[in-house]
């Protein structure tokens, strides 16, 4: 049981949970509806079986990612995190290299199968890079500012583009009434929660460089944080935050002008509110377990952002339904 349960921390099992549940609802919630109301059909990009390929083949590379990152983080965590898998000795760095290859190829082994499946096997090749991406930053990018933080931020919200990109091919493919209201309506819900998720995630990553930075600066790791000091990573994760509030308030005018006051009142007290208590417990901070109980409220944050899709969806279902 110890070896299962450093396994699913290796892999950062309740990462995975929340991307493949976040795919899960922005499909069957947001895409699914979408199709059936809109353009009047109940053909799919996907078949059932499909789309849990799919949120396989998100994982698995995902999963990769984690495991290269550790066995990168390895000589570090030894001094700084002895608590991790592989320092604890439950896998073998080799093991772990194998680990990676088996999840990596598997998600992209998986992604051309799709990309086959629904007529454009070009979508395989961006299995390819995400991969490559996540291996060139836990052996290089992690060391340049900014570089790394940015692109884990980017791929990590680049899930739903991904997911987009077979509906464009679905929509490409069968030519239906009312197509392109449904796409732009699509693309918009792909910038508000891929945006959100972007920025919140680029928050956290510079946080995890704040609480690393004694390490970092022990074994030549040149983060932001590194590079510039303590005040300026924490005014820059304030600031991400900040446009963060101001963006989503200006967002949700919207709603108070079609008189959604369900969802105004959702993203204000589950998002707005504690993302401004983030604010002011990182403006007092000044150790690592301060960063690390604001790193913890941002995941909540998130996680309570994604759940506004079936908190919407519930909201706007008829009377009676």
């Amino acid at each position: 049981m110890k070896t299962v349960a450093a396994f699913l921390k290796l892999i950062r099992v309740f990462n995975l949970l929340v991307t493949a549940a976040s795919l899960s609802l922005f499909y069957y919630l947001l895409i699914v509806p979408a199709h059936q109301n809109k353009l009047f059909t109940t053909l799919l990009p996907f078949t059932n079986f499909e789309f849990v390929l799919f949120i396989l083949s998100v994982v698995f590379v995902s999963a990769g990612g984690s495991i290269i990152h550790e066995y990168y983080e390895f000589e570090q965590d030894i001094e700084y995190k002895p608590h991790r898998p592989l320092v604890q000795g439950f896998f073998s760095l080799d093991t772990a290299m194998y680990l990676h290859a088996a999840f990596a190829f598997a998600g992209i082994g998986l992604g051309f199968y799709l990309g086959y499946s629904t007529n454009n096997f070009k979508i395989g090749y961006l299995y390819v890079i995400c991969v490559l991406l996540l291996y060139f930053y836990s052996a290089y990018l992690k060391k340049i500012p900014l570089v790394g933080n940015i692109v884990v931020a980017a791929l990590t919200g680049f899930v739903f583009v991904l997911l987009m990109l077979f509906e464009v091919t679905f929509l490409r493919t069968i030519s239906f009434e009312g197509a392109n209201y449904v796409l732009d309506m699509l693309l918009w819900q792909v910038k508000f929660y891929g945006g959100f998720i972007f920025a919140i995630t680029f928050a956290c990553e510079i946080l995890k460089d704040l609480e690393d930075k004694k390490g970092d600066e022990a074994y030549g790791v040149n983060t932001f944080v590194v590079q510039f000091g303590e005040m300026a990573g924490k005014g820059l994760v304030l600031l991400v935050l900040g446009l963060v509030l101001v963006v989503l308030a200006f967002l949700m005018r919207r709603f108070i002008e079609v008189h959604a006051v369900k969802e105004f009142m959702y993203l204000t007290i589950l998002v707005l509110i504690p993302i401004s208590a983030a604010i002011i417990l990182l403006f007092i901070a000044n150790e690592e377990k301060q960063y690390v109980r604001v790193s913890l409220l941002l995941k909540i944050i998130t996680l309570l952002g994604i759940l506004s899709l079936p908190a919407f969806y519930f909201f706007n279902l008829p009377s009676g339904a």
